[in-house]
């Protein structure tokens, strides 16, 4: 088992990074889609600081895996096309995006970010609510757009196993 990539298979640590930060992705994006409709309790702005709280571990978890990803050799894609060339740099976008938007929402709402209690984050943009309007709008359509291309992500990962037949599922499972 490998720790770092090889050029024809991943690391245990690329692979602890994707699948980590899927399942906190997926998480969030489900709990995201559930407290827009809740009504004001205690309970909404309880998940609201949890979910503030994962998004920022997930952003610290995509830059840490973006220095992985150039300090490592990317393994070969057995079939690369257009789509598996842009579909990577889209998805980091879009990840990126999230707490991005997500940190510019809340503090430009006036809304400190807390990390579990533990400690706020500095304020990095002042009380602006044109713009925590505008990062809410960017938050709401790159969390659609990140959920189209999750599913095309995960449709062309099926594909590859079991159309092409060429492994690559296997690959970011087992590394091999």
């Amino acid at each position: 088992m490998n720790l770092k990539n090889e050029t024809n298979s991943w690391g245990i640590v690329a692979r602890l990074f994707h699948w980590s930060i899927a399942f906190l992705i997926l998480g969030l994006l489900y709990v995201g889609l559930i407290m827009v409709d809740m009504v004001n309790s205690p309970e909404k702005f309880e998940l609201y600081g949890y979910h503030k709280s994962l998004g920022v571990i997930i952003l610290a978890l995509i830059i840490l895996r973006l220095i992985w990803r150039w300090i490592n050799t990317t393994p070969t894609v057995p079939t690369p096309g257009l789509a598996s060339r842009l579909s990577a740099p889209v998805l980091y976008i879009l990840m990126l995006m999230m707490p991005v938007s997500g940190i510019i929402m809340s503090q430009g709402g006036g809304h400190p970010i807390s990390l579990f209690g533990w400690f706020t984050l500095p304020t990095l943009i002042e009380k602006n609510p044109s713009l925590g309007k505008l990062a809410w709008q960017i938050h709401g359509y790159t969390g659609k757009i990140l959920i189209g291309m999750i599913c095309l992500h995960f449709i062309a990962a099926l594909y590859h196993q079991w159309i092409l037949k060429n492994n690559l599922l296997r690959r970011m499972i087992k590394g091999h």
